[in-house]
């Protein structure tokens, strides 16, 4: 195996170290600059940092397949983790259930909650805004979509984030999941007994060529979902609060026109990336910027990295809801793309509407740093006062 852009030092790039969060960007820069293919030894991958780069593996499920890694194998089935006509058929089904119809009618529902969120927060002096808002509305959502009752929500909110903070070594995610697990398995129960218009019901009756979903397939469904309509949403939320802060320039234009929130999300999902990082399984030897990575490998796309890549965006670490950044890769590409994103980006443009309309001036007082994570960018809290 060739080398000709070796990593600058073995540690540069270490996911379980609090201080890489801190000097998250750059790291990516360097590594993106001296070693593109970055050889990670502590955890035997390699680690794609290039927007090119992540772009084309993303477009490349043949050759950089989801199945087969690490973490697919300490979970249930999940669409996340299938490649081919499995991940097709899945994907599908999920469509039609999920419709863009569906999705829209939610808006009153979830601006509802936002002023009830809202109200409550700022029924006392300063709030935990990721506690009090960030994560509840966009738990509240995906859990009335799936059929989640009210007063079990919690317990899922608690084992959903607890998904997401890596240890110093390992990401122990096998007690938070076996938790969830065990409440769907009763939740799913239920339905099979008494059936209700929500996602769990319709996933019972669905059919994939005549075939129904197993009970691991099921859960595993039941997983993605309220993983991935809560976390990332939060992450993207809460991420977005503290950059408007730390700019009020740009938040005293937000404030003066609303219109200009959409395109504003999409510069927090790019520069805060909630996704930061997803492990691909090469199929077969690949060379890049000549460095083999031999098949059968453990290959870490960073999403973070490619949406702050000079050689795509002009000033990258600079936040400015005036340039088009359409091309971030926040919600990926191809065939993974997130099939949530439409959802996201409604839950964050109402949750953002109102919190301007509302408390144009809120003060973050202490953002609470960084979560350690090797996946994902998140404030463990976020002090603030809705003035």
């Amino acid at each position: 195996m060739t080398s000709a852009t070796a990593a600058p030092h073995p540690d540069l790039y270490h996911a379980h170290r609090p201080a890489l969060q801190r000097l998250l960007y750059e790291t990516y820069r360097e590594m993106r600059d001296q070693a593109p293919v970055y050889r990670d030894e502590r955890h035997d991958q390699y680690v794609l940092t290039r927007y090119e780069d992540v772009a084309n593996v993303l477009q490349d499920p043949e050759t950089f397949a989801n199945g087969g890694v690490e973490e697919s194998k300490l979970l249930m089935p999940m669409i996340v983790y299938m490649d081919g006509e499995k991940h097709r058929g899945q994907r599908n089904l999920l469509s039609r259930i999920f419709t863009p119809n569906r999705v829209a009618d939610l808006e009153p529902k979830i601006r509802a909650s936002a002023r009830r969120l809202l109200d409550e927060s700022a029924a006392t002096s300063r709030c935990n805004f990721m506690r009090s808002f960030a994560s509840q509305l966009p738990s509240i959502v995906i859990c009335e979509l799936i059929g989640v009752p009210e007063e079990r929500r919690a317990h899922f909110l608690e084992c959903t984030e607890a998904m997401i903070e890596t240890g110093i070594e390992a990401h122990p995610i096998a007690e938070p999941a076996g938790k969830i697990y065990r409440e769907f398995e009763s939740l799913l129960a239920e339905r099979r007994e008494e059936p209700r218009d929500d996602l769990m019901s319709a996933l019972i009756a669905a059919r994939i060529d005549g075939e129904g979903l197993t009970e691991h397939e099921l859960l595993g469904f039941c997983f993605n979902l309220i993983l991935g309509g809560t976390d990332t949403t939060m992450n993207l939320i809460g991420n977005g609060a503290v950059l408007l802060a730390q700019h009020p320039d740009q938040r005293k234009r937000l404030v003066e026109d609303p219109s200009g929130i959409p395109a504003a999300i999409e510069e927090m999902l790019r520069i805060e990336s909630p996704t930061q990082a997803l492990p691909r399984r090469n199929t077969r030897d690949v060379t890049l910027h000549g460095t083999t990575i031999p098949a059968e490998s453990r290959v870490l796309i960073c999403y973070g990295a490619a949406n702050h890549d000079d050689r795509v965006f002009d000033a990258p670490d600079a936040f400015d809801i005036a340039k088009p950044r359409e091309r971030h890769l926040a919600f990926g590409l191809g065939t993974h793309h997130c099939l949530g994103a439409s959802l996201a980006r409604l839950e964050a443009r109402v949750a953002f509407e109102e919190l301007l309309a509302r408390h144009p001036d809120y003060v973050v007082h202490d953002d609470g740093g960084w979560v350690t994570s090797r996946w994902a960018r998140s404030h463990p809290a976020i002090d603030m006062e809705l003035t």
